[in-house]
Order: C-alpha cells, then structure tokens, then sequence
C-alpha cells in the first residue's frame, strides 16, 4: 500500500470511527480552542486540528505551544515567545520597521537558502508589530517547494514578543489562518494575579488536590494530553484493535468531562491521568 493510500485510510478512519478522539475536547468556541501558557502569562485561540506541543519530540517536558505536525502536513507549529529584552528597539513603527526586519533577517536567514520574502505592518496585543516571512529552502525543502517561517514582532513595556509560525508553501491556504488567528486573538494576562485567584479558589474548594487543585484549566490540560497521544496511536496503528483502544479512551474522556462539569474534583483528574496511564 502506497503512503498516500495509507493516509488516505487514516483520515476515513479518523472521520468515521473516531470523530471527536482526534479533535481536542472543551472547544473555546465554535472550532477553535484557547491555548494558555503554564505560567499564566499569556494565551491565544487556535483551532481545533492542532493539539499541544511539547518541548521534547517524544511529547515529555513543558508545553511550548500548538501544532498540527503529521506526515502529511509536516511541521506545523505556532509558539509565542517572550518576554525578552527589547534591547535598542523601543518602538514599532513603520518608521523603525526596516531595522527590526534587518535584525531578523541577520538572526533567521543564516543560510541563502532561506529569503526574507515580505515585511509588512500589522497588529498584535494591541500595538504595531511587523510581520515577516520567511521562506526556507534547504534540504528537505527547495526553492519551489519550501518551508514558510513567519515572525509577528512587538515590543510592550519595554519587553520584546513574537509569534513563530511555521507550516509548508503547500499548506499555507490551510495553516496561514491559524497564525492569523492566534496572532489577532493573543492576550497579555498577570500571572500574579492569576496565582492570587487559584490560591484563593484553593482554599474555597475543599475538593482541590495539593499540586494547584484540579481546575477546570487544569481538567483541560489533561484531556488534552490524551486527545495527543490517540493522534499519535492512530497515525502509527490503525488496527480493530487500536481503534476499539481509543474508542474506549474517548468515551471514558467524555464520560470525566461531563461527570466534572466546571468544578472538577480531585478524582475527575486522576481519573483522566488514568486513562492517559492505559494509552501508555
């Protein structure tokens, strides 16, 4: 059986048997999803086909942003990065735009296989930024068939952030709107404040646990992880077996959820980290 007939196999499976196994529970709103960072500091809508990204490939360490990496699609990534020092760059303008390209520019096309292509005026948390694309050609990509990297850039307070997105030339119709998405939706929050909130939550619910209390925040993450790893199972098993695995898994999910409502317990946790524990 040839690639394309085995993907195509894949995504019939998924549509047909596993409706709702691939696609991330807990929607923000209609098809799309918010993304909040571990740390409170920030967070962003996406859709629905991406799922978190994790630090390290095995899918371990700190969660870094959202992707919809497949063989299929290859690397699709969107990660908010920040804050850093701005350095010398206090504005953001189309009067300092060329200077912020340039800088860029020196940091990302190493190579002349990678072309700054556009730098233009956008905005993102409510300031100007500017919005460059980059195209990469190098192996395993070409100069016809080449890697989009594209960088939203602003400075707030003094601090510098910025959107990565990172999808194929062949895939920009499909993934090109969830940069745009995350780029117009990303918000700045306190996590001081946040911190405060879930301390005092702590002490009013008496059904949270000692690591931070299941939150309905935190019941997400949870649902997330599983909803991650059935992506991974299925794009490497699409045995009777595997499909009736995460049949399982998705209703015993579904099952936690509505059980939870939006005041999880300290069980309705534990009982999604058991049902990640069988997809082990």
């Amino acid at each position: 059986m040839s690639y394309s007939a085995v993907s195509v196999r894949l995504a019939m499976l998924a549509a047909l048997v596993l409706p709702g196994v691939l696609a991330p529970q807990h929607a923000h709103a209609a098809e799309t999803r918010t993304f909040e960072a571990g740390d409170g500091s920030y967070r962003f809508e996406y859709p629905l086909m991406f799922s978190l990204d994790h630090l390290f490939a095995d899918g371990t360490g700190n969660v870094t942003g959202v992707k919809a990496s497949t063989p299929a699609n290859g690397d699709v990534l969107i990660t908010f990065l920040g804050p850093r020092d701005a350095g010398d760059i206090q504005e953001v303008s189309e009067r300092t735009r060329q200077s912020i390209t340039d800088a860029f520019k020196k940091a990302i096309a190493v190579r002349p296989s990678i072309e700054l292509k556009s730098s233009t005026m956008t905005t993102m948390l409510g300031r100007p930024a500017v919005d460059m694309v980059f195209h990469n050609g190098r192996l395993p990509f070409s100069k016809e068939d080449f890697q989009v990297k594209r960088y939203v850039f602003t400075v707030v307070g003094g601090k510098a952030y910025n959107f990565e997105c990172i999808y194929r030339k062949d895939k920009a119709e499909q993934f090109a709107p969830a940069c745009d998405l995350a780029v117009s939706t990303v918000k700045l929050l306190d996590p001081a404040a946040k911190a405060h909130a879930s301390a005092e939550a702590d002490t009013d619910e008496p059904t949270t646990n000692g690591a931070g209390g299941c939150t309905k925040l935190e019941l997400n993450k949870r649902a997330m992880v599983v909803t991650d790893m059935t992506s991974r199972l299925l794009a490497n098993d699409q045995s009777p077996a595997m499909i009736e695995r995460l049949k399982k898994a998705r209703a015993a999910t579904m099952a936690i959820d509505e059980r939870a409502g939006s005041k999880p317990s300290e069980r309705d946790c534990k009982d999604m980290d058991a049902v990640a524990e069988t997809l082990k």
